[in-house]
């Protein structure tokens, strides 16, 4: 009896080798599940980007993490305390696991679309494009004597707070002069400045010129077309007097400057403040701006920037010069970055996080920044604005501007709800964009430049302007040129 019961145990006992093995799988858990720790400890306080040092759901999640590893680090040492016949049965139950799990990954992996680059896009859809960087194309311009300069960004000097050592900040351009535009259609827009740096023809300075202004970041400005197919341009084709002083980049409170400094001397019949939803986060750098915040806190406060074109100019061409060496560093990072990237995405490694699997059941670190502050402050901004456009017999009109990952992705927009309903509570009108001209088109994605990620197309700024003009004309402020 008592060798039977000993060849029993002999036989239930796993080979040596086996065993080996068994420990080496539960060795290697071990140590994969201590990388997680350190990994996510790694992150919590170095995140990829700078900005989001110190967000919660950020550092909770990696908290998060650090936790499930080190609970695991524990379970797989206290497995190799285990009998051989146990080690083993776990062993081949996580190597189970971890191939079918693998598996799926692997065919997640190969079964998505390849990300494609704006280039690609237009290949497939037969446009020409240009590869040239932005300082690639401005050094040529440079070389054959053209004077062209890039498209100025009053956001570029929130950091310094201003120019001339914090005594101007410039919320137009230079003057007169040739700008060239980002390239999302295939080309590079080259616009003519007006007198004061906006894209405009010249002229509109003249009193009672305008009739509608428009304010607000590189969707009022213009990007991805022809000078002659923005938003602006096709709302002079409609016979209405437009005049854009927006430029790109801008949030909340530099579109609210524009309207004190440009606006104010011109009184238009209509404002049209054109939203979309990065203003939000734009809003939060723009508050960290102590100049800029006495256009909120100071009811008088002005710079008389309409006034200062000539100083404006000979600042801003001193900056630009200024920037041209950071100019190609930044594109030297960019390419960096492109690279660093290309190595994210590598399938392989892409394979052996589970990035798919994880995407699939929402683990992934969802960064949610606060915008409690930015959403109170840009409600007090547009009463502002409101005011100061009533108080020369305007009209203000909230306008909301879509984004592709609606149409796309079928993601909703954030801050929608809010800013509409902060616009509805102060009584003012809106033109809501996606109700009125891409809910309603068979092909919204076509209203993109190569059906991407980007600003509108010729005929999405078309349309943008007949749902415009229509709601103006039912409101009877259609003041037409024609």
């Amino acid at each position: 009896m008592k060798n039977n019961l000993k060849q029993n145990q002999i036989a239930q006992t796993p080979p040596k080798f086996v065993a080996k093995m068994a420990n080496i799988v539960l060795v290697l858990g071990a140590l994969l599940s201590f990388l997680i720790v350190m990994f996510a400890f790694y992150r919590m306080y170095n995140p990829i980007v700078d900005s989001l040092m110190g967000n919660k759901a950020m550092e909770k999640f990696y908290f998060n993490c650090s936790i499930f590893g080190g609970v695991l680090v524990v379970l797989f040492g206290l497995g190799l305390r285990l009998n051989s016949e146990l080690k083993v049965n776990i062993s081949i139950m996580l190597i189970t696991i971890g191939v079918s799990f693998y598996g799926l990954e692997t065919y997640l992996e190969f079964s998505r679309k390849p990300l494609q680059t704006r280039k690609m896009k237009a290949e497939k859809l037969g446009i020409s494009y240009d590869t040239r960087t932005t300082m690639e194309l401005l050094q040529e311009f440079k070389e054959s004597g053209v004077v062209v300069y890039p498209a100025i960004k009053p956001q570029g000097f929130i950091p310094s707070d201003g120019l001339k050592n914090k005594t101007i900040f410039p919320i137009g351009g230079i003057s007169n002069s040739k700008a060239v535009l980002l390239n999302e259609a295939g080309f590079y827009p080259i616009i003519e400045t007006d007198e004061h740096g906006f894209n405009n023809p010249k002229g509109y300075y003249d009193k009672n010129k305008a009739t509608i202004l428009l304010t607000g970041d590189s969707f009022t400005e213009g990007y991805s077309v022809h000078q002659g197919e923005t938003l602006r341009a096709n709302l002079t084709k409609l016979g209405l007097n437009t005049i854009s002083i927006g430029k790109g980049g801008n949030g909340p409170l530099i579109e609210f400057a524009a309207i004190k400094e440009y606006g104010k001397p011109l009184k238009p019949k209509v404002v049209l403040w054109m939203y979309f939803m990065n203003d939000i986060p734009d809003l939060k750098s723009e508050i960290g701006s102590p100049f800029l915040n006495q256009y909120l806190s100071e009811e008088d406060f002005s710079q008389s920037l309409i006034s200062r074109q000539d100083e404006i100019d000979s600042i801003l061409k001193i900056y630009v010069q200024g920037e041209w060496d950071k100019g190609w560093e930044k594109e030297k990072e960019l390419k960096r970055k492109q690279e660093i990237d290309k190595i994210a995405n590598n399938s392989v490694l892409r394979i052996l996080k589970f990035v798919n699997l994880r995407a699939k059941v929402n683990l992934t670190p969802q960064p949610q920044p606060l915008y409690d502050k930015e959403l109170l402050v840009f409600k007090k901004i547009l009463k502002n604005s409101k005011q100061i456009v009533s108080g020369w017999g305007g009209k203000f009109y909230f306008v909301y501007l879509p984004w592709i990952d609606r149409y796309l992705n079928k993601e909703n927009e954030k801050f929608q709800e809010t800013v509409l309903q902060s616009a509805t509570e102060l009584d003012i009108p809106i033109i809501d964009i996606h109700k009125e001209v891409f809910s309603i088109h068979p092909d919204p994605i076509s209203l993109f430049p190569l059906r991407t990620h980007g600003h509108y197309t010729g005929e999405g700024y078309r349309l943008v302007a007949e749902a415009v003009a229509k709601r103006l004309d039912a409101d009877g402020l259609l003041v037409s040129s024609k």
